[in-house]
């Protein structure tokens, strides 16, 4: 299992994504998630395919550069049901579907892919929506052999926030190229889940699990700590891994241990002297 860290780590220090990437020359960390979020949301969006192509394009240089590898991604966070017309839903699945197209050219095989709640669903037109807007990615997902990862929620008003959920959720989606990826840190947010435990949601995700966001906190918010900086038992997480034959990344989302002036969940009183 290969420790993966992600482009986030930087997300406070340099404007964009490839800048992030060459910071990692000399650093310890070979492999790395790209965070395919941001600032590069214009790229994805834009309706000239050269803007996304020559921004996968400075992605590989820079990662050349640096001497790291790609191996999974992160696509956009963008809840494609917000406003629920047809006009929002296309300008979103448009820059989903870029990101997959940026992991192909990048040579990355796993890319997160958020579910998109809406207040006004219930359970089952949550599942139905949602499973419509994943099979929109089908096409791209199996002409690229891209496997797409739903993720856990961070709180239990989701439909989707244990590893049953999640498991029952890609079940009825049914695609031999859908599967899971595990956050430490939203299954201790969630009350449900903590309650179930890391190592049981982990078990019950089982062979569906394909990947993983580490961080840790202490319940309350997303403070995105390295482990054993919060209370999530790792030994628990570790165990499940083992149990369940997680063959996939270990990827730290980490990105707020060194805490600077904007870290989440607080930020420092800025200090100017005159």
């Amino acid at each position: 299992m290969k420790l993966v860290t992600s482009t986030g780590d930087f997300c406070m220090y340099v404007n964009s994504i490839p800048e992030k990437v060459r910071n990692f020359k000399d650093c310890k960390f070979k492999y790395i998630n790209l965070e395919q979020t941001g600032n590069v949301l214009d790229e994805l969006f834009s309706e000239n395919d050269d803007d996304w192509k020559k921004f996968a394009d400075e992605l590989g240089n820079a990662a050349a550069y640096a001497g790291v590898k790609y191996v999974v991604s992160h696509a956009p966070c963008l809840n494609v049901f917000q406003d629920l017309t047809e006009d929002t839903y296309n300008y979103y699945l448009r820059a989903i579907r870029r990101s997959i197209q940026v992991c192909d050219t990048l040579g990355i095989k796993r890319i997160v892919v958020h579910s998109c709640p809406n207040p006004n669903f219930s359970i089952m037109e949550y599942y139905k929506k949602n499973k419509e807007f994943y099979t929109d990615l089908f096409d791209f997902m199996e002409k690229y052999e891209i496997t797409v990862l739903t993720e856990n929620d961070d709180a239990d008003k989701y439909p989707v926030c244990t590893g049953k959920d999640l498991s029952n959720f890609v079940e009825y989606v049914n695609h031999p190229l859908f599967g899971v990826c595990w956050d430490t840190a939203h299954g201790n947010i969630c009350g449900l889940a903590r309650s179930i435990g890391q190592y049981k949601n982990i078990f019950d995700i089982g062979d569906k699990l394909k990947g993983l966001h580490i961080s840790d906190n202490f319940g309350d918010c997303h403070h995105h700590t390295w482990p054993f900086a919060g209370i999530i038992n790792f030994d628990s997480i570790m165990q499940g891994l083992i149990d369940v034959n997680y063959d996939g990344y270990f990827t730290f989302e980490a990105s707020y241990s060194l805490l600077h002036q904007r870290s989440l969940p607080y930020s420092r009183q800025p200090f100017e002297y005159n």
